[in-house]
């Protein structure tokens, strides 16, 4: 009989300590995921330069990097169409093309404008024939064009300016083509 006990005792305090270790593990979880949220944040604060206002720039929205030789256009289309937006814009592209021995600096800006239909005011300088065009779907597109893409690494940095807001991490989106327009045809 004491046996029994002793055993019936040793499964609830067997219990009780599983209890408390799966409550440790959630609390962990808890506080992991909300210093991963301040990491995070931390690291967005990080990536810009200013207090949000006109000449706050963004650091790394996109960083592109291809192996990939060949001739090809890399294409970035930005978060503004000209069907809604009424902003300007100022992208900086800068980096090194290994395959054609170059560095690539670029600085695309102007403005999207919704109110006349049209994309105004731009200008483009530096390597690489940089141009910007309205895409077919209306995007805002900036092109940088190379002889070959063999070890390619880019970095794109935004400013914000006029009345257009700061583009971020995540609102470009880089599309590798062969074509002069890599844009979407209509539906």
């Amino acid at each position: 009989m004491a046996l029994e006990h002793d055993i019936a005792s040793l499964v609830e305090a067997s219990e009780a300590l599983t209890s408390t270790v799966d409550n440790k593990i959630q609390s962990i979880d808890s506080t992991v995921s909300s210093k991963m949220a301040e990491v995070n944040s931390a690291l967005d604060d990080l990536r810009t330069i200013g207090g949000g206002g006109v000449g706050t720039r963004a650091i790394g929205v996109a960083n592109i990097y291809t192996q990939a030789g060949g001739k090809n256009n890399v294409h970035l289309k930005l978060p503004l169409k000209l069907t809604e937006h009424n902003e300007m814009f100022h992208i900086t592209v800068t980096g090194y093309g290994y395959g054609e021995g170059k560095l690539v600096s670029a600085t695309f800006t102007g403005y999207c404008f919704k109110d006349s239909d049209i994309l105004t005011n731009m200008e483009c300088t530096g390597t690489h024939n940089p141009m910007i065009y309205r895409g077919r779907d209306n995007h805002v597109y900036c092109r940088l064009s190379f002889e070959t893409t063999y070890f390619l690494t880019l970095s794109v940095d935004t400013m914000r300016v006029g009345n257009g807001r700061l583009i971020k991490h995540g609102d470009i989106e880089v599309i590798f083509s062969k074509n002069e327009d890599a844009s979407p045809s209509p539906a």
